[in-house]
């Protein structure tokens, strides 16, 4: 009787082994045993919860508020393109004019008129001469010979004269009244023995209304051959330098 009860305590014993061992493989296989990985260590976790560096804005980024659409000059991948246009007789704003082409690197163009002006005209003496009458008529519109190609094109137009008795020469009249200036930039330039631009920057502006007429500059005749430092600082002082 011991014997056998031996050996049922034994087959007991050996099944609640087994029975042991199968319960502990099926937790580690069973995806939903609730099981965890390991926490990360203190310097990953610190690593990860780092912000980002924050990025700055150059010069050139977007504002706030702006659209982000490129302009037509960026669109068409040009600066804008400018025109140096001028009248002279006596050499002097020719001089300033093509020093101004340079440093722009601009086209030029020079109003001719039909009937070239002599020294006889000019006299500022005498009141019954070509000019003198011309200045003292209001609708005068001495004709010029030949155009401007393309002139829609030009963006910035530096248009240069001499003064003649307190006023732009009355072709300069004939000249904008020629072109449409509408959405153009103008910058007019002259020369004279001491009256200075004599309010002309406002007369283009009213000839102009949908042109942006900008500062003038006035060059004396003594020095419209060395202009090249006034026509720098003009241009540096309208923020057109190149």
């Amino acid at each position: 009787m011991k014997k056998m009860y031996s050996v049922f305590m034994a087959l007991v014993l050996m099944m609640s082994l087994a029975a042991c061992g199968s319960g502990k493989d099926a937790d580690v296989s069973n995806p939903s045993s609730g099981i965890q990985e390991p926490e990360s260590n203190d310097e990953a976790s610190t690593d990860a919860q780092e912000p980002e560096p924050s990025v700055e804005l150059s010069s050139d980024a977007q504002e706030p508020g702006q659209s982000g659409e490129p302009s037509a000059e960026e669109q068409d991948g040009a600066e804008a393109k400018a025109l140096v246009v001028y009248f002279s007789v006596t050499g002097n704003t020719k001089a300033v004019a093509q020093t101004l082409a340079k440093l722009q690197d601009a086209d030029i163009y020079e109003i001719v008129p039909q009937q070239p002006y002599t020294d006889e005209d000019l006299n500022y003496n005498d009141r019954t001469t070509r000019a003198t009458a011309e200045q003292n008529d209001p609708e005068a519109r001495p004709e010029i010979r030949g155009s401007i190609t393309d002139f829609e094109k030009y963006d910035i137009v530096y248009v240069g004269y001499p003064i003649w008795w307190g006023d732009m020469p009355r072709i300069l009249y004939t000249f904008f009244d020629t072109y449409d200036f509408s959405g153009k930039t103008i910058a007019p330039f002259c020369t004279s023995g001491g009256s200075g631009l004599s309010g002309t920057p406002e007369t283009i502006a009213g000839l102009e209304a949908g042109a942006e007429v900008l500062d003038g500059l006035a060059v004396g005749s003594s020095q419209a051959d060395n202009s090249g430092d006034a026509v720098a600082d003009w241009l540096g002082g309208l923020g057109l330098a190149k």
